[in-house]
């Protein structure tokens, strides 16, 4: 990803296009770092989006929604009192460096025309945005004010004059000639690559803009400038000269290029060094740039909401683990226990013979040997206190077990719905079904729901997904994604008569074949729902993953457990590896 300044270009040349004349309507600031200005144009409303978030900053006009915060911040409130009103009446880029001026005709305090300026400075960490009077040149406010224990060179607060960031000692591409491109390039030193020379020359070229030149000039990026003659010199600079000629027209190409039909990053002008495949066209820079980052934004939050989960589920599960440790210790210790009663049925037999101290030495007539139990005593207990004693652990050690072992059970059936919404969390590919599991996971008790005391309403629970249906050589196969998709399955979608598939002692999906009356399943089709079981489990990734079958009518729920929880019996099992490529080909038929 790269919004440099060809980027920057092509954005302005369309805003300025589409934004003359232009009424700012309204202007919100969903967070510290962003702006929104709603524009309302002849025939058209438009949304403008200036970011100055580090990985995100940009101007581009956006179809994504703003929330707006219940109060606006102190710079919001600001601008709203400059701008709203106000048009634009140019939107305009100063060579190629990452700054874009936005002037508007506002009517000021006093009821009198005047002028306002929107500067937005795209440098990355550094990026902000900037409300400057032109005519006296003077800042008005800043969404970022540097003060100078920040910079001791730039300072950015009201009432300052504006300074330009330092500016940047490089060449204008289209401003180059063919003899100072060759000059340029051979005053670096032999060993630099060409890539480091050209990025180090010219300014809005990035890093993917100036492999693309390289790679269109037939030369490699890593050639160092020690093996560059006038042939492979001349060659560049055709490269190079063709995009600086487009640059300077405006004669741009907006794309993105996708990777495994996720966008990897975006451009003004065509990326040959990808396959075309890869590369998708758009009729504006902005709605490319708008796409990129919405899908970015989306992708964030998935996975943000997606590490909360998993953090809840982990906590959790670290819980069950540690209480299964402890209950497993109390079954055990019971299990031992037997000995109590032994020394203390020893003790009571040979009371006339023993007397108080530290042990008792007894024959043990329990064996056949008659082998003699060495049973420590407590000195200040008489023998038959001793033996009391003895009985006590023994009964207090059954006692727990006895209650330790439906405890255990218990923990260990929570545990496994534990690893199955940790498995079904890691699987899923869309915002509602991470819905889902969250309202899964407060239904559980695993999440506490905070209810406002004004509303006193509760959160509404999502609407359920349905399980994923595929149509393979004319059988229909469900996959259920999730635990509550798994109860569909089994309580509403599926009939007795239906095949049931599950992974064997796996946390996973339920996977469904529709019966066909009295044809029998082909077993590649038996194989292929099984393929999809493993692969909708936490055996992904492994071999030979046990998937048993059975008739729909031999699975049961119990009352009161938990969803995706079942029973099953007349099972069978097979045996598969997942293979993503083969997984891919088969939800294809989706």
């Amino acid at each position: 990803m790269s919004y440099d300044g060809i980027v920057m270009r092509a954005v302005t040349l369309e805003l300025n296009e589409n934004l003359q004349g232009a009424r700012i309507d309204k202007i919100f600031q969903p967070s510290k770092n962003e702006l929104y200005l709603n524009l309302r144009q002849t025939g058209h409303t438009y949304r403008l989006l200036l970011s100055v978030l580090a990985q995100e900053a940009g101007v581009y006009l956006t179809s994504r929604p703003s929330i707006n915060p219940t109060t606006p911040p102190h710079f919001c409130m600001l601008l709203r009192k400059h701008l709203e009103g106000g048009r634009i009446t140019n939107v305009c880029q100063n060579s190629l460096e990452r700054i874009i001026e936005i002037t508007c005709d506002v009517i000021n305090d006093w009821g009198e025309p005047a002028q306002r300026k929107l500067i937005i400075e795209i440098m990355g960490k550094h990026s902000n945005i900037i409300l400057l009077d032109p005519a006296t040149d003077r800042i008005i406010d800043a969404i970022h004010r540097i003060s100078p224990s920040i910079s001791r060179y730039r300072q950015v607060l009201p009432g300052l004059s504006y300074q330009t960031p330092p500016p940047q000692e490089k060449l204008i591409p289209w401003e180059v000639e063919q003899e100072v491109f060759y000059d340029k390039l051979l005053s670096y030193s032999l060993s630099q690559t060409l890539y480091k020379a050209i990025l180090s020359s010219f300014i809005g070229l990035g890093p993917q803009t100036v492999e693309e030149i390289i790679y269109r000039s037939g030369l490699s990026s890593s050639l160092s400038i020690e093996y560059c003659g006038e042939y492979e010199l001349n060659k560049l600079w055709l490269a190079f000269n063709q995009f600086a000629k487009a640059i300077k027209g405006g004669d741009f190409s907006p794309e993105i290029v996708f990777l495994d039909k996720k966008p990897l990053t975006f451009s003004a002008l065509a990326l040959t060094h990808y396959s075309s495949h890869f590369r998708q066209s758009f009729p504006s820079m902005n709605e490319a740039v708008d796409k990129y980052y919405n899908f970015k934004k989306e992708t964030n939050q998935f996975q943000q909401k997606k590490n909360d989960l998993n953090q809840v589920i982990k906590k959790e599960t670290e819980r069950c683990e540690k209480k299964a440790g402890l209950q497993l210790n109390t079954i055990s210790e019971a299990k031992n226990s037997d000995h109590y009663r032994l020394w203390g049925e020893l003790l009571t037999a040979n009371l006339y013979a023993l007397k108080p101290g530290k042990e008792a030495q007894v024959n043990n007539f329990y064996t056949e040997e008659g082998q003699t139990e060495i049973i420590p005593l407590e000195e200040h207990l008489t023998v038959l206190e001793n033996a009391q004693r003895y009985f006590n652990k023994y009964r207090k050690a059954k006692n727990a077990a006895q209650k330790a072992q439906p405890q255990y059970e218990e923990t260990l059936a929570e545990l496994n719905y534990l690893f199955s919404l940790a498995t079904s969390l890691e699987n899923v590919d869309i915002l509602s079904e991470i819905e889902e599991i969250k309202d899964e996971l407060r239904e559980a008790g695993y999440i506490k729901t905070i209810i406002s005391k004004k509303s006193k309403v509760k959160p509404s629970t999502p609407e359920a997904t349905i399980p994923l249906k595929l149509l393979l050589d004319g059988w229909d196969i469900y996959v259920g994604r999730n635990n509550k998709q798994n109860d569909q399955l089994v309580t509403r979608i599926s009939k007795p008569e239906d095949l049931w598939l599950h992974t064997k002692d796996i946390p996973g999906s339920h996977v469904i074949i529709k019966s066909q009356g009295n044809t029998s399943i082909p077993e590649n089709i038996l194989e292929k729902a099984a393929l999809l079981a493993a692969y909708h489990s936490k055996a992904r990734s492994s071999a030979n993953v046990p998937v048993d079958y059975t008739l729909r009518k031999y699975v049961w729920k119990i009352k009161g457990a938990k969803p995706g929880m079942v029973h099953y019996e007349s099972q069978r099992t097979i045996y598969v590896t997942p293979n993503k490529v083969i997984i891919d080909s088969l939800l294809e038929s989706i």
